[in-house]
């Protein structure tokens, strides 16, 4: 359990340059005024953020990037706040392919007291510079908890929340509606995540020793048949015996799956083959006991490490899955006094990586360039001539969704960001994003074709734009648009 914290390939190809210098942190020049969390991409480019320790959980901000597309020149609005009496830290969170819907499910604590909770809220958020109107949501039948439970967006679509506590889970119907699910095959659900393949199944590694490998377990999920089984042994405990805590898992551009242990251990899972083997040790016994995680468009996954146990000490660094080595990156201004837990990253359609710790000085990496061929999401079909605040506008795409889930946590917060963002740039070097929605398919399996539409701003003067498809941080090639 965490406490509390009180602020004072196909061939993988990629174009890795400058590695050992090109990584920068940027403070951001506004500072929200607020200690800030858990992080949620919305669909128009905007960046909802919790506020957390030390301040009002209850609430939620708003970083709304310039009009160069900078988020580190954002400027912070108020996002909304959360039904009275729901105040949580440590809870699941996504946004849904309709776009303009949040769900906010559980905490490990409510109102600064650890309880497990089973409170949520259905949130209704309108786009480009609406904030978010929260209702109560209820538990699914039964449950007494739903605390620091993971949760994920399927691919088929559908919303899968576990409860913390034992080995159920249930799937989101409607406000104040459930319908559940097949129960895991191990012990508990308590600290364990899961990661979207791209076959549509769920990985998700143990953290108590089961009767899937002892202490070595994992497990997938299929959602053809709703029904968990065990998957195969990793090569080491990855869990510590403690807190039975667990670091990100990260499915990279080679197809592989990254997992950072909360030992001093990491494993690489290929779903081709359902075997899992070693990873890098990370030097000077650090480990992921709960941390962030973050695939970069180059294609290295960037990780934050630390001391066991909650401590401070933190690291960030990189994996390069070419040489299965991971190597010192630099560190932000928060490290090395913040303890891994803190930590938060949110990928941005910039490709750079947002990072918070429960405190208001947030700050952003901008990683060495490189693009992962593989990984370049295409327009397919688009309309060259579009009117002034039009709104279902339909853009098809092969790579909707990306490949990868592009962050993780673990339990208790979902930062992915594998939905197609759209970007708009005119002639005289301005940033707008479009509003996209309602998704065809959320699958990220190589060569997915789909479609999103897209709502245009009814502040965007007509003339003639450069338009991407941005996902995971990565921009397809521009296409020009007009906009009477």
């Amino acid at each position: 359990m965490k406490s509390v914290k009180v602020l004072a390939t196909v061939t993988l190809m990629l174009t890795l340059m400058g590695l050992a210098s090109a990584q920068t942190w940027t403070p951001l020049k506004n500072p929200p005024g607020v200690n800030i969390g858990a992080m949620i991409q919305l669909r128009d480019g905007r960046v909802f953020a919790h506020e957390e320790q030390g301040g009002n959980p209850n609430a939620w901000h708003i970083l709304t990037p310039d009009k160069t597309g900078s988020y580190v020149n954002g400027a912070w609005s108020a996002g909304g706040n959360l039904p009275a009496g729901y105040a949580p830290f440590y809870f699941s969170s996504h946004v849904f392919l309709d776009g303009r819907h949040i769900l906010i499910e559980g905490g490990e604590y409510n109102n600064g007291t650890a309880v497990w909770t089973t409170l949520g809220a259905y949130g209704t958020i309108a786009p480009f510079t609406g904030k978010a109107t929260f209702v109560k949501n209820a538990p699914p039948l039964g449950w007494s908890t739903i605390g620091d439970a993971q949760s994920i967006i399927l691919a088929d679509g559908r919303y899968l929340q576990a409860n913390c506590c034992n080995i159920q889970s249930a799937f989101f119907k409607a406000p104040n509606s459930w319908t559940a699910s097949g129960n895991i095959a191990g012990s508990d659900n308590d600290e364990q995540g899961y990661t979207l393949l791209p076959s549509g199944k769920l990985l998700m590694v143990e953290a108590w020793t089961t009767t899937c490998f002892g202490n070595d377990g994992s497990e997938l999920f299929n959602p053809a048949s709703n029904t968990w089984a065990c998957a195969a042994a990793t090569p080491t405990q990855l869990w510590d015996n403690s807190g039975h805590e667990l670091g990100p898992a990260i499915l990279m551009y080679n197809g592989k799956v990254f997992q950072v242990g909360a030992t001093n251990a990491t494993a690489v899972y290929t779903p081709s083959a359902n075997t899992w083997a070693a990873g890098p040790t990370p030097a000077g016994g650090l480990t992921g006991y709960d941390a962030p995680a973050a695939l970069l468009p180059n294609g290295q996954v960037l990780v934050m490490l630390g001391p066991s146990g909650f401590n401070a000490g933190c690291q960030m660094e990189l994996y390069n899955p070419a040489t299965n080595k991971l190597t010192n990156t630099t560190n932000p201004a928060a490290c090395p006094s913040d303890p891994t837990f803190v930590g938060h990253f949110m990928l941005l359609p910039t490709g750079q990586v947002l990072f918070s710790d429960f405190s208001g000085n947030l700050a952003i990496y901008t990683p060495a360039a490189g693009v992962v061929a593989s990984a370049i999401p295409k327009i397919t079909s688009i309309v060259h001539k579009f009117t002034h605040g039009s709104k279902n506008n339909v853009l098809a795409i092969t790579g909707l969704n990306g490949l990868s889930q592009g962050a993780a946590y673990g339990d208790d917060y979902q930062p992915e960001a594998n939905y197609p963002l759209i970007r708009l740039k005119a002639t005289n070097g301005n940033v707008t994003y479009a509003f996209t929605h309602n998704d065809s398919t959320h699958s990220i399996a190589p060569g997915t074709k789909g479609t999103t539409m897209f709502d245009l701003p009814t502040t965007l003067g007509a003339g003639s734009y450069s338009l991407y498809v941005v996902v995971n941080g990565i921009s397809s090639a521009a296409f020009q648009v007009t906009l009477n």
